[in-house]
């Protein structure tokens, strides 16, 4: 069987498989294991320590090595028990819980994890170049509009092939702790009877009326609007407080027949300015 290792990266939620395998054994096989990677080099193991039943000690281990993997490689199991305050024992009982086949085996695993991590990490420039066509300030905007607005109701809105991506967008900024409600109901903006503050809009046209619609009902009641289309020129950009404008490699093709970015680009977008949203709390 193959041991298949996800990291999720939250700038672009990249997904990375790894076949390990063992002279010693012939196979060895893990649940999958995600690690959420943090610019300050943390490590987000609470599915780990869930899933395979940690105690608090054996998570405080784990994410130290995870932190400081490079020291770590010259150090022996006392010397990294002794750090956390625990014996040798608990540390190898943690390696034999995570499916390796003691220190040895965990310590060399986990570096193989978290190198083939940066690797990647530096080539993410090759998928987000298109960012640095977006003007500074409209991120800058963006970061204080989403930190003014931290505590307030964010509404969020799209539908047809958007829909997926609003979705995406919802769980992530529900994740992060904003108030998030995804809902295309002309009542809610109409009324705002939730007292929303917020109302962020995807449309590749950007005149879907479905979405244009509740976009008059949120200018109408002076809510701040973000919107993400594929065009500068269109009926959402025009009522939004700010609007990115996202490049649409087929603007002629309406049901997204061929291959076609704006989507993908759109997510990685969003993923980016979340993170710097994140950096600047």
């Amino acid at each position: 069987m193959k041991a298949a290792i996800l990291i999720t990266i939250p700038t672009l939620r990249d997904f990375l498989m790894y076949s390990l395998s063992n002279k010693d054994i012939s196979m060895i096989s893990y649940e999958v294991i995600t690690l959420y990677w943090r610019c300050n080099m943390k490590f987000d193991i609470y599915k780990i320590a869930d899933n395979y039943k940690l105690s608090e000690t054996e998570r405080q281990v784990l994410q130290y090595i995870l932190t400081n993997i490079d020291s770590v490689l010259t150090k022996g199991v006392r010397d990294v028990a002794t750090i956390n305050y625990t014996s040798a024992a608990t540390i190898i009982k943690l390696s034999k819980k995570l499916g390796y086949t003691g220190y040895v085996d965990m310590i060399y695993r986990l570096n193989f994890i978290v190198k083939n991590h940066q690797n990647n990490q530096e080539h993410t420039s090759d998928i987000t170049s298109f960012i640095s066509e977006i003007e500074n300030k409209k991120i800058e905007d963006f970061i204080s509009m989403l930190i003014r607005h931290r505590e307030d109701i964010i509404f969020i809105t799209a539908t047809g092939f958007s829909d997926s991506i609003a979705d995406f967008f919802w769980r992530k900024m529900l994740v992060l702790g904003f108030k998030c409600i995804k809902t295309n109901s002309y009542g809610v903006y109409d009324s705002n009877q939730i007292g929303g503050a917020l109302v962020i809009g995807i449309s590749k046209s950007g005149e879907t009326e479905s979405i244009t619609k509740v976009i008059d009902y949120a200018s109408k009641n002076e809510l701040d609007i973000i919107t993400f289309t594929g065009k500068s020129e269109n009926h959402m950009a025009k009522k939004a407080t700010l609007n990115f404008m996202i490049l649409d490699d087929k603007e002629l093709d309406d049901r997204n027949l061929t291959a076609n970015y704006f989507y993908a680009r759109v997510m990685i977008v969003m993923e980016y300015l979340l993170d710097k949203v994140m950096s600047n709390l």
